[in-house]
Formats: structure tokens, C-alpha cells, sequence
């Protein structure tokens, strides 16, 4: 059976944005979802860094592109008094702990917390934060943070993300989707945002053909206003 590698990233506004396309695709085909955590922001850095103007303009670009509004409450991240950190390291392991704690939720449980950060504005690194999200899978705050300071659990979150670095290879662009195919071969169906129809195009090109699908599929962008390229 085909299967999707999403690679994603808590912080990744097109990530956000993509998110309702992403449900339609699952809904229709109704494939296994693999998740696998990016590494957009690989040195910790406070969201005051993107309340610029031209950061602003990007956003609001952002949302007439995908449709999708970023709240009032991520707006206030963007102000030095409401600043919060970012750190896709920190994220990774929530999304591991979480993985192990409720499992076969991965795609809903990442959605969650980008709409907590992008729609909220809620610092979704805060351990208070992340098990009130959590609890809707009815996860405990003292199981996650147990989860949390596993070894086993950060080995398993360094060790996806090092296999997300892998696959994207030279090209690191968040968001980006694959179908795996029954003869084993990834097809790259999305790089960056892309609407629904285009990457439904090629899903059934990917399902028909037997050779891999390497064309960028979308557009991308991320926390330097240009790009989901790390």
C-alpha cells in the first residue's frame, strides 16, 4: 500500500498553511502518514526576530496565499514584551515523546501545535502548554515530561530528524511531501506550499508511473520571509 513522508516543522509557517490541504489529501486517500520532523530552526532564536516590517508584510502574504489567518495571539509573539523561543531541536522531541505516549496521531498532534503557535500565539515550548495540548490525547503532564527527558525518546527525535535531513537531501524545503510507492520509490508530490489540486496531480501521476518524481512542486517560505530553506 502507498504510504506519505510528510517532513514538517512545528515553526514553519507554509507548514501551517498547508496544513487543510494536507488533511484533504489524507482524507482521500486514506494512506499511512509517516511524519518525520524538520530542523528549520536550528539555533534557538525569539520570535521578537520576526516582527519587522517586511517579516509582517510576508505574513499577511502568507495568508492571501494559503487562505489560512494567522491570529492576533502570534502577532503579540512578535513584540519584544510577548516574545517566546523558537527551537525545532525542542519540537522534535515533544513530537517523539508524543509519538510514544499516543501513537498514530502524528499528523493531528504537529497540526495542533502549529495552530497553538500560528493561531494561538501559545509558547508551545513551555511544558504547561504542551501538555494541555497534549491532554487531548490523553496524555498527562507528568508522563510527558517523564517522556520528555528520556534518553531513549531524544535519541528517537535526533535520530528522525537526521533521517528528514537525509531524504530532503540538497534541497531542505518545509514543507515537503512524499509518496512512497508499492515498488518502494519516494516520489516528491510537494516542496514548499502548494494547492490541493496540483499536489493531487502528482499523487496520481506518482501512483501510475513507476519512475520517482523529483520536479518542485510549490512554493515555499519560512521564518526569513523568503524561504522554508534551511
Amino acid at each position: 500500500m502507498p504510504s506519505f513522508i510528510y517532513i514538517t516543522d512545528v515553526f514553519c509557517p507554509w507548514c501551517f498553511g498547508f496544513a487543510p490541504v494536507m488533511e484533504k489529501l489524507v482524507a482521500k486517500h486514506s494512506f499511512p502518514v509517516r511524519v518525520l520532523c524538520g530542523n528549520l530552526v536550528d539555533e534557538p532564536e525569539q520570535t521578537s526576530g520576526m516582527g519587522t516590517p517586511r517579516l509582517r508584510a510576508f505574513f499577511q502574504r502568507l495568508s492571501d496565499t494559503t487562505g489560512r489567518k494567522l491570529g492576533s495571539g502570534f502577532f503579540g509573539l512578535l513584540e519584544e514584551s510577548g516574545s517566546v523561543l523558537m527551537d525545532s531541536s525542542r519540537s522534535a522531541l515533544l513530537m517523539a515523546a508524543l509519538k510514544k505516549l499516543a501513537p498514530g496521531h502524528a499528523l493531528e498532534q504537529m497540526e495542533a501545535f502549529q495552530n497553538a503557535f500560528y493561531e494561538d500565539g501559545r509558547d508551545v515550548l513551555a511544558l504547561d502548554v504542551q501538555a494541555d495540548v497534549a491532554a487531548r490525547w490523553g496524555v498527562t503532564a507528568q508522563a510527558l515530561s517523564q517522556a520528555l527527558a528520556s534518553e531513549a525518546v531524544q535519541k528517537k527525535a535526533q535520530k528522525e530528524m537526521d533521517e528528514a535531513e537525509e531524504i530532503l537531501g540538497d534541497f531542505v524545503v518545509y514543507p515537503t511531501l512524499f509518496v512512497k510507492t508499492d515498488d518502494g520509490e519516494l516520489h516528491a508530490v510537494a516542496r514548499g506550499f502548494a494547492p490541493f489540486d496540483e499536489v493531487e496531480a502528482k499523487i496520481e501521476a506518482a501512483l501510475a508511473s513507476g519512475e520517482s518524481l523529483n520536479a518542485v512542486s510549490g512554493s515555499a517560505c519560512g521564518l526569513n520571509g523568503e524561504c522554508c530553506i534551511r
